[in-house]
């Protein structure tokens, strides 16, 4: 029966039970019937709104978990003991037998089976994970969102998931391995990709890169007598040749069945990328030759082409088809040989790779000399010292100055070498004029960046002064502005342990660049030396002649010792007399000569300092 009838029913009873009473009046009588029958009424019309309202609820309610039951994703609610208390009809057919499941979690190679999370630990969880049903079953990869809520007093896991096996299967067949497994070259596709990055940040930085292809040839030869290697097992075995550039950055990819490509980016082309890719070329040819020696193959040719960014191409494809078209020139030529895509680069390279080469053979040869340039004083008449220049004597292009070679021996590295030896060379020339009586102040020699921060370079001067029995209080050292500016822990405590030695510090080109305060400040400097920009504007620029007067007497102010040279003339010389630098050096005093004319310098020194000056 209806809950209205049963209210009815149940207000009747009082009202029957009124009328019974003899002494209850038919006016209250009347009066309480009309309340209880309006209380009915009012809560009868409550009760079917209540009811109509919790069969929309109802309906709602069948209609979500319909969507649930229905929804292609995996849903379930569990209970603290991981029984389950609802599953949708997707997660219903994944289970083939009660839920026992566990996480299996990817980590760097094999799955990694993990519980399901502890309440009090770790209430939510978020992530992707694996879901075995069965061992004889594939697990499944899910995404999956695991919360932990309380309802009605109790803990419950809703557990959503999303099934992405399909999808990550779709990702490893699209991921193919970027390098090849037997020579870890780079495939194709990582190749491109590089190139096409490389050129995007050349571009915007208008930086020049390069490629080189490798092409190994098969002579007649190699027809009548089969080498025991193909040219795709030797271009495996010469991938050892490219190990050293491929670390330093180079990508190197197959190009072709017999061709190697290398992608050579901005940082190892330096400022003239067309020497430093003549030069690592050279180098990598020679390593390959080597390396086809040890492999007995000696019919075996190998040729390299080269173009470079932008002036053989603006693309990928352009830029390896120049390459591949100068690899294809060089293989009509001579041996083991190389060719440009750009014919005049392939005229200016050879000549660089030629004198690098014989800058090399100098070094045992013994052709370099020492020149050396006086630096007088003006107060005292004198010579007070010199400044050691390198010259080559070269027997094919004659005297050569450091103008001609000193930016490629910095290229390459022989620099380090080059700096040693003026080292020696000047320890043995002081030795000399001491043991003759004609030793005149400290000889100044300008040292390298890349010599400074030699890790031996303290122990092989220390070592050269105890052989040559000559104190370091007669050498001083010209430093670039880069060291200061860049200088670490290890750069100043090397400085410390020089100016502790007795061996002068001074600052080369000071407002050549971009020294500051700080430099004169902080090291322990002795001198530095005027930019020659300074004294070359020095007459006919009053703001130069100002600027001048202020460093000098800010080196005035700092007890630094102040050198003026590339002094030409006797205004030059006069008007930095008078502003206070006593230290000049140029042609006008003494080109830079051999050492067997520094008596003749020293015999007229006054009379010449006098005449060029003061007269």
């Amino acid at each position: 029966m209806p809950r209205s009838c049963w209210l009815l029913f149940f207000g009747l009873l009082p009202l029957t039970a009124m009328a019974a009473t003899p002494h209850i009046g038919s006016g209250v009588f009347i009066t309480a019937a009309a309340l209880l029958l309006s209380s009915i009424f009012v809560l009868s019309l409550y009760n079917i709104k209540l009811y109509r309202r919790h069969k929309t609820v109802a309906s709602a309610f069948a209609g979500f978990k319909q969507l649930y039951d229905d929804a292609p994703d995996y849903i379930a609610v569990l209970d603290t003991n991981f029984n389950l208390e609802y599953s949708n009809q997707a997660f219903t057919n994944l289970m083939s037998r009660p839920l026992t499941a566990s996480l299996f979690q990817e980590q760097n190679g094999p799955a990694l089976l993990i519980s399901w999370p502890v309440p009090e630990q770790q209430p939510n969880w978020h992530g992707e994970a694996w879901l075995e049903v069965d061992s004889a079953a594939p697990r499944r990869l899910l995404n999956v969102s695991l919360s932990c809520q309380q309802h009605n007093g109790k803990l419950h896991y809703l557990f959503i998931a999303v099934d992405i096996s399909s999808r990550q299967t779709e990702i490893n067949q699209q991921q193919q391995p970027l390098r090849e497994p037997d020579t870890g070259l780079a495939t194709t596709v990582l190749f491109n990709e590089f190139l096409q990055a490389t050129i995007n940040t050349a571009a915007a930085a208008r930086q020049p890169f390069g490629i080189i292809v490798l092409k190994l040839s098969q002579t007649l030869q190699n027809v009548l007598n089969p080498p025991p290697y193909s040219p795709a097992q030797l271009l495996q075995k010469l991938t050892v040749s490219l190990q050293q550039y491929v670390d330093s950055g180079a990508i190197a990819a197959h190009h072709g069945a017999d061709s190697i490509a290398l992608l050579i980016p901005p940082q190892l082309c330096l400022q003239e990328a067309d020497l430093n890719l003549n030069r690592l070329t050279h180098n990598i040819l020679h390593l390959a030759e080597q390396h086809l020696q040890q492999l007995h193959d000696k019919a075996a040719q190998l040729y390299a082409g080269i173009s470079i960014y932008p002036v053989d191409g603006q693309t990928g494809d352009s830029l390896l088809h120049a390459a591949n078209n100068a690899c294809n020139a060089a293989a009509k030529m001579v041996r083991s040989n190389l060719q440009f895509a750009n014919c005049k680069l392939q005229t200016k390279a050879p000549e660089q790779l030629a004198l690098e080469d014989e800058l090399f053979k100098a070094l045992s040869r013994d052709e370099f000399e020492l020149y050396y340039q006086p630096r007088v004083s003006i107060a005292s008449n004198r010579v007070i010292g010199y400044e050691a220049l390198l010259r080559w004597h070269n027997p094919k292009r004659g005297i050569l100055t450091p103008l001609h070679f000193m930016q490629l021996a910095k290229d390459s590295g022989v620099i380090v070498a080059l700096d040693k030896l003026m080292f020696e060379k000047a320890c043995q020339q002081l030795g000399y004029w001491q043991r003759t009586g004609i030793a005149r102040g400290r000889i100044a020699i300008n040292i390298s960046s890349l010599s400074f921060r030699q890790p031996n370079f303290v122990t092989m001067l220390q070592q050269q002064l105890e052989h040559s029995d000559i104190s370091a209080d007669q050498f001083e050292l010209e430093l670039h502005e880069d060291i200061f500016l860049q200088a670490d822990d290890d750069i100043a405590q090397r400085l410390q342990q020089l100016t502790a030695m007795g061996i002068h510090i001074t600052l080369d080109n000071f407002g050549d660049g971009v020294s500051s305060l700080t430099v004169l400040k902080q090291y322990p400097l002795h001198n530095f030396k005027i930019a020659s920009k300074f004294v070359n504007e020095l007459e006919h620029n009053e703001q130069q002649r100002n600027i001048t007067a202020s460093i000098l007497r800010l080196a005035s102010y700092l007890q630094i010792n102040v050198i003026a040279c590339g002094i030409e003339n006797e205004m030059q010389a006069y008007l930095l007399h008078v502003m206070g630098c006593d230290i000049l050096q140029g042609h006008l005093f003494s080109k830079a000569i051999p050492p067997t004319e520094i008596p003749a310098i020293l015999a007229r020194e006054s009379r010449l300092i006098r005449k060029q000056v003061n007269g």
